[in-house]
């Protein structure tokens, strides 16, 4: 008789006892980063013309996943997510978010009204999640401590191994930005460009 594969549950039980202080192991933060090219670039000689993504350690990334679910549950019962955000969430998609702008679109023609739109596109949001912000942020939403810590224990020490064209380079200390590859990093993101209640990004 073969044997019955692991469930991920009993993983999740093993790692939560590291979750409830708000600790991510130093060891599962040293990853490779695997330097991609960006398709369509009229030169690579820029660093801007690349892609960095993190392969992270398979354990590591159930922790991510657990403290995502904690994460987006207080996040959405605390206001830290605007309404009409479609990315990044589960059972929403680009899609959708189509679908509401095409809704509004027609509402506003019945009404014989011009429309307008204004698209913004934020490049490297993730290279710019800054921890102290992050940690400001989910304090002053009223998130509980252990889960401020483990956000913050989770971008703080990230050390990446940059592979271009198949060869390692030197391990080397990352300061700021959460990993791209990452199951919580889109989630992150989202807080640094929230608006505040002063209706501007967040510093």
């Amino acid at each position: 008789m073969p044997p019955r594969p692991l469930s991920c549950s009993i993983f999740l039980h093993i790692l939560s006892p590291l979750v409830s202080p708000g600790y991510h192991p130093a060891l599962l933060k040293v990853a490779n980063g695997l330097v991609l090219d960006k398709p369509g670039k009229p030169s690579y000689e820029s660093p801007f013309s690349f892609r960095i993504i993190v392969l992270l350690w398979p354990v590591s990334k159930i922790l991510e996943r657990k403290a995502l679910a904690r994460l987006l549950l207080a996040a959405c019962s605390r206001g830290l997510i605007h309404r009409n955000q479609y990315g990044s969430l589960p059972g929403l998609s680009t899609y959708d978010a189509w679908l509401t702008l095409m809704n509004d679109v027609k509402i506003l023609q019945r009404r014989r009204l011009m429309v307008s739109f204004l698209f913004l596109d934020i490049k490297a949001g993730f290279d710019n999640v800054d921890n102290p912000i992050q940690a400001r942020i989910l304090t002053e939403g009223g998130n509980p401590p252990s889960l401020v810590s483990s956000v913050s224990s989770f971008l703080g020490g990230q050390s990446y191994t940059l592979v271009f064209q198949g060869t390692p380079g030197t391990l080397a200390r990352v300061n700021v930005g959460a990993p791209q590859g990452s199951p919580i990093s889109p989630l992150l993101s989202l807080f640094m460009y929230r608006p505040s209640s002063s209706g501007s990004p967040e510093d």
